[in-house]
Parts: structure tokens; sequence; C-alpha cells
């Protein structure tokens, strides 16, 4: 029941070596150029991890087990996205399964919420998505400021 398309990056099983998170507005990462073409192995800017403050106002069980998260920040929108730690993150690092599964048990539907995830060029195809269809995919770290 896991997914498959480029799932070992959705889901950090690649084991790449990540960039310490820095802070970015919904809007700055929807605004970004997505490259073409969309990238099939992990890509040199797929190893940043961000944070943004947003509104979730939708989490959606999808049917490859992950939690779909549509983050709103004024009219600027995009996705994150929790995979099954650790069942469907198996090939990850211990840290990182446990630190996807911490997130994945703090996510709600919320006014206030800062995400800190991995972010990730997705193909568009999902409600809620960025014009670009830039996510964060996985979640890492999930704190809400208010119901």
């Amino acid at each position: 029941m896991c997914g498959s398309e480029r799932w070992t990056v959705k889901t950090l099983q690649d084991r790449p070596h990540l960039l310490s998170a820095k802070f970015k507005s919904v809007a700055q990462l929807a605004a970004l150029t997505r490259p073409k073409p969309a990238p099939v192995e992990r890509s040199t800017f797929e190893r940043h991890i961000y944070s943004v403050d947003a509104s979730v106002t939708h989490v959606l069980m999808e049917a490859d087990q992950d939690l779909h998260v549509v983050l709103e920040d004024g009219p600027a929108h995009m996705v994150a996205e929790s995979p099954n730690a650790p069942f469907c993150t198996v090939g990850g690092t211990a840290y990182r399964r446990k630190q996807m599964l911490a997130a994945r048990d703090k996510v709600r539907i919320c006014s206030q919420a800062r995400i800190v995830g991995v972010v990730f060029w997705d193909r568009p195809h999902v409600t809620g998505r960025a014009p670009n269809s830039i996510e964060l995919h996985p979640i890492l770290d999930f704190a809400w400021f208010s119901s």
C-alpha cells in the first residue's frame, strides 16, 4: 500500500545529506521555477529543509498511506506530506524514521502551524498543490499554535 513514484526520494530512503532548515514563506516556495525536466533522482535543491508558517486547511489520508496536508498563507498554498513511518520508510535511517513518525503524530488542521520538511518537486496532480507542484515531503516536524 505504500507509494511508488520517486518513493525513495519522498521518504528519505535514498539517505541524502540534508542541509539545515531555513525559513521560507509558502509564497516564496510556490513562486520558484519548476525544473524542466522534472528530476527523477533527488535534485541538489531537494536536499534543503525548509520551515514554513501557515494555516493547515485539510489533512487527508491518501491511498499510499501519506497524510496529505494543505498549507495556506493568504492566497498562497502548497502541500506537505507525511509518510506512514516507519512502515513505508524502512530504507531510511532510524533517526529520520523516528523524526517522520513524531511529526506525523502532531499533524492536525489548525489556523497557525510551523511545518518543517524537505522540499520536493512532485508532479501536478493533487488537491491544494502549489502552481509549481513544490511540496514539503516528508514532514520532519510539526508544531501547531492555535486550533
